[in-house]
């Protein structure tokens, strides 16, 4: 399944991709299934749909073993409906008329992982990291998908306007269960799905004083920095169609070209080991977002006004946000 958080009528909404143009609003399915299946009035089951599936990314994940039959089937009774019955009783949207939140709209902590592609470390002559490289971002940076990316233009303080944005891009992951000291042959286990990430990075900010962390977080800390989703691709989906999560290709687009491109079998430390490690020095939570590294960024100019980035990832999809 791939979930989508989003908004309805001003109302935050978690919902399914129903298909390439449509989404399945949860909370409307659920009121449809508990009067109709189990005989449910009306007003209760809004009262329990509401209760269940709030609009909160990370609290439907912390439920979702407990939901996850009843989901399906709430999906799979409506699958017998016409797509005219369901936009009709307003259970399905255009993904056109609704507005994309980020694919986890709450999330405990978004942590990023650095220089995890062999390319870049290459390119820029460090040696390989020990051990995993992490910083945090606030969630003060979180946009969704068709979102706009804000170049800070500075006030009153230095460093706080930039002329070079960069754009990183990246697969993340979600945790899906609290997690602390997991082996990393049962770490895939925690994870609740796969989403895409676009790390905006103030360059010119970051090298101020090249490689002092404070610059760098400042750089990568500003509102509008943290484009994630569309939408978050359960691990089941992963598993069901037999895809590899560090075998696909990875691209990062500007106005329609490509300007960078990779493989995820390129990163240096795989998503197995980047948990474990993490997890023995912090408890990871449901819906916490661990963005895996960039491949070469840029571009060498900065983003500027008016662009649209995108970053692809195979299987996943496509995250597309403008620049302003």
């Amino acid at each position: 399944m791939r979930v989508i958080a989003f908004t309805r009528e001003g109302e935050v909404r978690v919902g399914i991709l129903w298909d390439e143009n449509h989404v399945f609003d949860l909370e409307r399915g659920l009121i449809n299934y508990l009067t109709s299946e189990a005989g449910v009035n009306p007003s209760d089951a809004y009262r329990i749909a509401s209760t269940l599936l709030p609009g909160s990314v990370s609290r439907l994940i912390e439920r979702w073993r407990f939901l996850e039959d009843t989901i399906r089937k709430v999906v799979n009774m409506h699958r017998t409906w016409s797509l005219e019955e369901l936009l009709e009783k307003g259970v399905v949207l255009r993904l056109s008329e609704i507005r994309f939140l980020p694919a986890v709209n709450d999330p405990p902590k978004i942590i990023g992982i650095g220089l995890n592609y062999d390319e870049y470390r290459v390119m820029l002559h460090y040696p390989k990291p020990e051990v995993p490289l992490f910083f945090f971002k606030p969630t003060n940076t979180l946009i969704g998908h068709e979102d706009y990316i804000v170049i800070p233009r500075g006030g009153r303080w230095p460093g706080t306007e930039s002329k070079c944005l960069f754009h990183e891009f990246e697969m993340a992951v979600v945790i899906g269960r609290k997690t602390r000291n997991v082996d990393r042959s049962k770490a895939m286990d925690h994870i609740f799905g796969v989403t895409i990430f676009s790390d905006i990075t103030a360059h010119d900010i970051e090298m101020i004083k090249p490689g002092f962390v404070l610059y760098q977080q400042r750089s990568k800390a500003f509102d509008t920095f943290s484009p994630v989703g569309p939408w978050i691709v359960t691990m089941d989906e992963v598993r069901e169609k037999g895809v590899d999560l560090h075998n696909l290709r990875i691209a990062r687009r500007r106005n329609g070209n490509v300007e960078g491109e990779s493989n995820t079998r390129n990163m240096i430390y795989k998503i197995w080991e980047i948990i474990e490690f993490l997890s023995e020095i912090m408890t990871l939570e449901p819906g916490d977002i661990i963005s895996l590294g960039s491949p070469p960024t840029g571009p060498e100019e900065g983003l500027q006004p008016g662009d649209t980035v995108e970053t692809y990832i195979e299987f996943i999809g496509t995250l597309r946000n403008y620049v302003k």
